[in-house]
């Protein structure tokens, strides 16, 4: 690759890539980092027909598909709005009571079921951002309403999202809001809604946390409401990041809205996101993002089109260079195959992949990268695909049935629906060498057992196991 070429290259790495580059591995890749994998579900098509289906209607389309949404998601958004709602109110009580997963089933099946499967991945993405716990928070309602605002301005302007997180009951909670009183400010979200929500580290003073904290006092809740306390809000003169006077929470989040910092902080996250975790990218680089977000007053849909439809992210400087979530791990596979299982089941069987939904470890989120892989989380990984795969497990319930899944996508021996495989879970990324030591697994196992349905499912097992299958 000559210099002109290089998709590194600050000038160019924002182009549209040349539409003659996709095929199935770059259809893959956008359906790994966008969308848990696949395509937006469709009844009656199976997850590999419809990642064939969208290498044929070609990378714009499948973008703004993304971008958009499906055509049921008014109706399915209705359904679990009042569904998710019916499960927090009557679980009253904290995350430890004896059934911890339903509100996690509620939004694995979300993600597994949804025509905007975008959506889903950004509300992810910003229950990282704003993290958020339930094991301090206490009130599923309170989660579940925060997730909900998430996800309803998941894709829209960043302003409006981060006005309505400022004001989230749960928040408040989370963030000691009740201890922040004219005459003695808490120091807490107005130190992190600096620090992890918009402007990052070094962009603020001491000085301005204390300040901002005096803005933020009277607000707080009352149960899953907002409540504002004029009698506790501290109304005199403040300064904070320049501006001076008597201040007031919406002052402090319009003040770093408009500060400089906010958009590069968040266009480099997301750059983390979506394109690449392995490489650090240089001011240089993401200077027409950052500009462009925002002139955009932040238009977070922009930004991400301009992302997935980039030469950057359709190179092998972004290709495999992100260590999938557990999440995504999860979600990912039972999509691969189109699977049935009880969401609570799934959500329990997810312990110990080291990713709890709706109970982030700090106020940081999950480290992500590397820190989702060792010795116990891989092997989780490994008992999650043998229990997918394993035909029928008591943990799962109804399981992949390997052999009637192959049979409605593939005719052929062992040998060819491996090769299947090798495309549905891995696009062939495998080296040669690899391959073919699965493909002569494959044969020497279904001679030795006598079960080409055991011997596939034991390739099938591999295959989840290798590193490239790990990386998004």
């Amino acid at each position: 690759m000559n210099a002109s070429s290089d998709p590194l290259d600050s000038k160019t790495a924002w182009e549209p890539a040349p539409g003659s580059d996709w095929n199935l591995k770059w259809a893959a890749h956008l359906y790994r980092r966008a969308a848990f994998g696949f395509p937006p579900r469709r009844e009656g098509v199976s997850s590999w027909q419809s990642l064939e289906e969208a290498v044929a209607r070609g990378r714009e389309a499948c973008v703004e598909e993304l971008l958009t949404g499906g055509k049921r998601a008014g109706e399915l958004d209705e359904l679990m709005e009042a569904l998710g709602e019916q499960i927090a109110a009557r679980r009253a009580g904290r995350f430890d009571d004896p059934e911890p997963e339903k509100l996690q089933g509620w939004w694995l099946y979300r993600m597994l079921h949804t025509p905007q499967p975008l959506r889903e991945r950004m509300t992810l993405f910003w229950h990282d951002h704003f993290a958020t716990s339930v094991a301090k928070v206490g009130s599923p309602l309170m989660m579940f309403r925060q997730n909900q605002l998430l996800r309803a301005r998941a894709l829209g302007p960043f302003g409006p999202l981060l006005e309505g997180v400022s004001r989230d009951p749960a928040m408040m909670v989370w963030l000691d809001a009740s201890l922040n009183i004219k005459g003695r400010p808490n120091e807490n979200f107005a130190r992190e809604i600096m620090e992890l929500f918009s402007l990052g580290v070094g962009n603020y003073s001491e000085t301005d946390i204390r300040e901002a904290a005096r803005a933020f006092t009277g607000w707080g809740n009352n149960g899953p409401e907002f409540q504002f306390n004029a009698a506790l809000h501290d109304d005199g003169e403040k300064t904070v990041l320049g501006t001076s006077g008597r201040l007031d929470g919406d002052d402090v989040v319009e003040i770093l809205l408009k500060h400089p910092a906010t958009a590069r902080y968040l266009v480099r996250k997301l750059y983390r996101e979506f394109i690449s975790e392995t490489h650090e990218p240089s001011n240089e680089l993401l200077e027409p993002l950052v500009t462009a977000y925002r002139e955009s007053d932040y238009d977070t849909t922009a930004l991400l089109r301009r992302m997935f439809s980039s030469r950057l992210f359709y190179s092998e400087a972004a290709y495999r260079t992100r260590v999938k979530s557990p999440v995504e791990y999860v979600v990912g596979l039972v999509r691969a195959f189109d699977a049935k299982l009880s969401p609570e089941r799934l959500a329990r069987a997810m312990d110990g992949l080291g990713q709890t939904l709706f109970a982030p470890p700090n106020v940081a989120g999950w480290d992500g990268g590397e820190a989702w892989l060792n010795s116990a989380t891989l092997l989780a990984r490994h008992n999650f695909a043998a229990k997918l795969l394993g035909g029928h497990d008591s943990e799962l319930g109804q399981a992949v049935q390997l052999a009637d899944f192959l049979k409605s996508h593939i005719e052929g021996d062992a040998t060819q629906r491996t090769q299947f495989l090798l495309r549905l879970l891995l696009q062939e990324d495998l080296s040669d060498e690899a391959e073919q030591r699965i493909l002569a697994f494959t044969q020497r196992a279904t001679q030795q057992s006598g079960s080409e349905v055991t011997a596939i499912r034991d390739a099938a097992h591999a295959i989840l196991l290798t590193p490239e299958y790990q990386l998004a």
